[in-house]
């Protein structure tokens, strides 16, 4: 019997950013940071980033879309504190707020937004709610518009199903 050797696999810039992306998109930031941290020299991250951008792997506009997305399932923001966080990644501005734009005009803040605003109500009370909304960067309007899904006073089909 051969002895067990162990399969050494070398991994260049370009496979090192492919597995990065196969897992969630990033922005052009984070995979540069990301393969400096592994070692990788300046002009291999060049090559990488500008080939995955060439062939469409790696996208800032697919990033933004997704982290939006994201982060309104998961932990509602508003649309500023929302662009801070794309800015914080790397997404560039005019990439952000058309990515920001498209989402509030489909409305997709809106279900989010309604569930937390229902959450914290049984919790906080009404007052307490609206400073915490408020501080998690969403406008009266749109408070005013998530509530009132919840009540009922919006026609059919503008205000989304809320569980």
């Amino acid at each position: 019997m051969l002895p067990f050797l162990p399969i050494i696999v070398v991994m260049d810039a370009y496979d090192r950013a492919l597995r990065l992306l196969s897992q969630r998109e990033h922005t052009e930031k984070e995979i540069r940071r990301k393969l400096s941290e592994k070692g990788c020299g300046r002009e291999e991250i060049d090559s990488a980033v500008s080939r995955l951008i060439a062939e469409g792997s790696l996208s800032e506009e697919r990033f933004a879309e997704s982290f939006i997305r994201s982060r309104l399932r998961r932990n509602p923001e508003g649309r500023g504190i929302l662009r801070m966080r794309l800015a914080e990644r790397g997404t560039p501005p005019a990439v952000a707020d058309a990515a920001l734009e498209e989402a509030w005009e489909k409305g997709d803040y809106i279900k989010p937004l309604a569930s937390l605003y229902s959450s914290l109500l049984r919790r906080k009370g009404e007052s307490a709610t609206l400073r915490a909304l408020l501080m998690k960067g969403w406008k009266r309007g749109e408070i005013r518009e998530a509530a009132s899904c919840l009540d009922g006073d919006i026609g059919e089909g503008e205000c989304p199903d809320i569980e």
